[in-house]
């Protein structure tokens, strides 16, 4: 009898070890995805062999400003009636955002003070952008309160508070003597000005080894509503920064940066392994993926958070158009299905792809829409979304992103 169970277990060992060698092996229950219709597109995670993408050095400020997202207030978080997002971006410190200051001399104080990394978001209370690349910002008259935060990391807070100083120093010497230095209510080392005929207010805080700056804007010149708004922000972001901790220097170019190992298998049609934290290849936390209005997903922040908080979305990858959110269990993920949790307003039901389970087929008629059809479905606790011209291309993305969900387990 013993051994017939230990040809047993050495029969049940062999057995396992060939599956696992064996892309798309079928478990008991479940479907074999090499039947499915996958197209040309990839079926196997860009780490299928135990060797995840490492990026060059250079690249790993992206990585760093991934993490920090989570832990950056949006537009909401200021104001609520600021729901609209215009796409959040890296920094570094040779591309410094417009809304800081004059893009060179921006760049050459954050270089000069060593900047690690940084990131950038902006939003609106109407779907309508803010022009600040040349001089003082402008808006449309109707755009009543638009908010961009920025949070820049420095080596140590000596270098954080001498890089703010300058930042200020420098844009409010190029204002040609039409600025006016203000304070801000409960955050007296803020570096503050306005210019009393313009409804904006640039102002910039060192707060330990970060630099947290705004540009922020309400309806008319009123710089009482300014100051409050500026130090309501200043509260929400010191308070979210508390929940983190910073960066050394080393610790920004050995961070992993897809940890979970969601975004190796989110659908990558070009095999793309370079982070690209402006959009295109990245993964954050639920709050951090909000920030990402206004681009690849809806610039409705508020409808967005509304449908990841229904399938209790955990994390979120976007890559290359592709998105796969993972929930805490199963039964949240087929929700998202069953519901159509899309992260945008749906028009008309489509077919769905053939012999995949729990997916389900949406054609976007509004207008400004980038895919014509778009597909979610569900395998194990993971969503994935895939979107396409054509009803077969997305289907067989849709095929495809469940091949890769399984071939990842």
């Amino acid at each position: 009898m013993r051994i017939r169970y230990a040809l047993i277990a050495a029969l049940a060992t062999v057995l396992t070890a060939c599956g696992s060698t064996l892309s798309g092996q079928a478990l008991p229950a479940e479907m074999d995805v090499r039947t499915l219709d996958v197209g040309s597109y990839p079926t196997e995670p860009l780490n299928a062999h135990d060797d995840d993408p490492v990026p060059p050095f250079y690249e790993m400020y992206e990585v760093a400003a991934m993490r920090i997202a989570d832990y950056v207030i949006n537009s909401r978080d200021v104001d609520a009636q600021m729901i609209y997002g215009k796409r959040a971006t890296t920094v570094s410190a040779g591309v410094m955002p417009s809304e800081l200051g004059d893009g060179p001399a921006m760049s050459a104080v954050a270089k000069k003070h060593k900047m690690l990394y940084g990131f950038e978001s902006s939003g609106a209370a109407m779907d309508s952008r803010v022009e600040s690349d040349l001089g003082w910002p402008t808006k449309r008259p109707d755009n009543k309160l638009t908010a961009t935060t920025m949070v820049l990391q420095f080596p140590d807070a000596d270098r954080a508070a001498a890089a703010a100083k300058e930042f200020h120093d420098t844009d409010f010497g190029m204002q040609e003597g039409r600025n006016q230095p203000v304070t801000i209510p409960g955050h007296p080392a803020a570096l503050s000005h306005w210019r009393p005929d313009s409804p904006f207010l640039r102002t910039l805080l060192p707060h330990g080894p970060y630099v947290i700056a705004f540009l922020l804007s309400v309806a008319t010149p009123d710089q009482q509503a300014l100051t409050a708004l500026a130090s309501n922000a200043y509260t929400e972001q010191i308070a979210a920064l508390a929940e983190t901790t910073p960066l050394t220097d080393e610790q920004v170019m050995t961070l992993p940066w897809d940890p979970d190992h969601l975004l190796m298998r989110t659908l990558n049609p070009e095999q793309l392994a370079t982070p690209e934290g402006s959009g295109y290849y990245l993964v954050t936390g639920k709050h951090g993926i909000l920030h990402y209005s206004g681009d690849q997903l809806p610039t409705d922040r508020h409808y967005v958070d509304e449908q990841l908080t229904k399938m209790s979305a955990q994390q979120v990858a976007l890559s290359w158009g592709s998105i796969s959110i993972r929930t805490p269990d199963p039964r949240a993920a087929r929700r998202a299905v069953t519901e159509q949790l899309f992260p945008w307003q749906v028009e008309a039901e489509a077919a769905n792809p053939p012999n995949l389970p729990d997916a389900a087929c949406v054609e976007n008629k509004r207008p400004g829409a980038s895919k014509r059809f778009s597909c979610v479905l569900a395998y194990n606790e993971y969503v994935g979304i895939v979107s396409g011209n054509q009803l077969l291309d997305a289907h067989q993305r849709a095929a495809a992103q469940y091949a890769l969900f399984a071939n990842t387990r």
